[in-house]
């Protein structure tokens, strides 16, 4: 027995087991974080679908070679599939004997994810600029344009590779807290 009634009321809690945490997170619809990245998944997903539908006709794929319309189809889908890999890495459950190993399986996979994420998204925009790049009768101007691309797409993935590491190395504290 414990003098410490707080302790002695959390030691006879009922805890619901883990499936029936799931069961329950399914019934309501799924948790609230996995529902954004679902519907931004369908979303993105969709237009670049749409994209590819409709480039061919719209952007003249047809007059283009082959190999400029399979890098950009390639660009494309690679884009699509690491929206993809990203929902399953996070709809994923922690595999592991404790919280510890779980989470520090969670960060290996997060850092692989970071630089799959970023390498995938510079391919696609380079395989599309290269789509759309390629036939113009370039300029100063239209080179002017093509380094502002350029250096937006660049901040862009650095702000991507910030995010990601911030989000690696709050699971990293974490872990640190857990350990001692």
């Amino acid at each position: 027995m414990t003098n410490d009634p707080l302790k002695a009321a959390w030691q006879t809690a009922n805890i619901p087991a883990h499936d029936d945490l799931q069961a329950v997170v399914r019934a309501r619809g799924g948790h609230p974080v996995m529902s954004r990245i679902r519907r931004q998944l369908l979303l993105e997903g969709g237009c670049y679908i749409l994209f590819l539908l409709v480039y061919y006709d719209f952007f003249d794929g047809h007059r283009r070679p082959l190999y400029l319309n399979i890098i950009l189809v390639l660009s494309v889908a690679c884009m699509l599939m690491q929206h993809l890999n990203g929902y399953l890495l996070a709809s994923s459950a922690l595999k592991g004997p404790d919280i510890f190993r779980s989470l520090q399986q969670k960060v290996l996979q997060l850092k692989q994810y970071a630089w799959l994420s970023v390498g995938s998204r510079v391919l696609g925009w380079c395989g599309i600029m290269v789509f759309f790049c390629t036939g113009i009768t370039w300029t100063n101007a239209k080179y002017g344009l093509l380094a502002g691309a350029i250096i937006i797409m660049g901040v862009q993935m650095a702000m991507l590779w910030q995010l990601w590491q911030r989000r690696i190395n709050r699971i990293k504290n974490t872990l640190a807290e857990l350990n001692g």
